[in-house]
C-alpha cells in the first residue's frame, strides 16, 4: 500500500473572546482522515481539542491521519481569539477643598486609579490633571486617565479638583495722623504711605472707600 491517506481541516475560525475571560470556548468538526484500505487512525498532533477554551491570539491545530502500512497525512487549520472587549477604569469622585494657608492652592491626595481587564498587560497612564500629592492650583482642574489592554482596547474616567480661595486678603493702614492747620488755611495738606493690600492669590485691587488720597488738603476736624 503506498497511497496516502486524505484528510481535509475545517476552514480557519475567527472569533472574539467571551465577555470576561481572556480566551474563548470553540467548538469545530474534528476531522477524521479517510485511506483507501482500513486500519487507519487519525491523531491530533498541535493544538486544542473542539470544544476548549483557546486563549486570546493565534492557535494552529494540525491533525495527522496514518494508514496500516505507515503511510501518513496531515492538515491544519486556525482558531483565533481576538481580544474585543474594553478594559475598565474608576475614578475617584470630584473633590472640592479650600486653599492652604498662605498659598493660591491646596495640596490633594486621591486614589488613583487603576483600570483592569479581562487579559493581562493593561496600563494605566494619566493624560490630563496632576498626579495624587500635587498642589492643586484655585480653579478647577480635571484629572483624566486611559487604561489601554494588550489587544489596544482602550477605556477613560475623570474627575475634577476644585480648589476654592476662601482666604481674605489683608491690610495694614497707617498709624492715625493728627496735625495743625496749615497757615492760614482752615485745613492742612496731609501726605501718607497709601495702603496697598496683599492676598494669597494674584489679582487683588485696593480700592479708598472713604476720605481722601494721600497729599489732599484735609479739613480742620476728623477724616476717616
Amino acid at each position: 500500500d503506498t497511497e496516502d491517506p486524505a484528510i481535509t481541516c475545517p476552514a480557519d475560525i475567527t472569533t472574539s473572546n467571551d465577555t470576561g475571560d481572556c480566551s474563548a470556548v470553540v467548538t469545530y468538526t474534528t476531522p477524521v482522515g479517510t485511506d483507501n484500505c482500513t486500519g487507519a487512525t487519525t491523531t491530533q498532533t498541535a493544538g486544542l481539542p473542539s470544544g476548549s477554551t483557546f486563549p486570546v491570539g493565534v492557535t494552529t491545530n494540525t491533525f495527522e491521519v496514518t494508514d496500516a502500512a505507515g503511510n501518513s497525512t496531515t492538515c491544519s487549520f486556525t482558531v483565533t481569539v481576538n481580544d474585543t472587549e474594553d478594559p475598565a477604569i474608576t475614578c475617584p469622585a470630584d473633590i472640592t477643598t479650600s486653599n492652604d494657608t498662605g498659598d493660591c492652592s491646596a495640596v490633594v491626595t486621591y486614589t488613583t486609579p487603576v483600570g483592569t481587564d479581562n487579559c493581562t498587560g493593561a496600563t494605566t497612564t494619566q493624560t490630563a490633571g496632576l498626579p495624587s500629592g500635587s498642589a492643586f492650583p484655585v480653579g478647577t482642574t480635571t484629572n483624566t486617565f486611559e487604561v489601554t489592554d494588550a489587544a489596544g482596547n482602550t477605556a477613560t474616567c475623570s474627575f475634577d479638583v476644585t480648589v476654592n480661595d476662601t482666604e481674605d486678603p489683608a491690610i495694614t493702614c497707617p498709624a492715625d495722623i493728627t496735625t495743625s492747620n496749615d497757615t492760614g488755611d482752615c485745613s492742612a495738606v496731609v501726605t501718607y504711605t497709601t495702603p496697598v493690600g496683599t492676598d494669597n492669590c494674584t489679582g487683588a485691587t485696593t480700592t479708598q472707600t472713604a476720605g481722601l488720597p494721600s497729599g489732599s488738603a484735609f479739613p480742620v476736624g476728623t477724616t476717616t
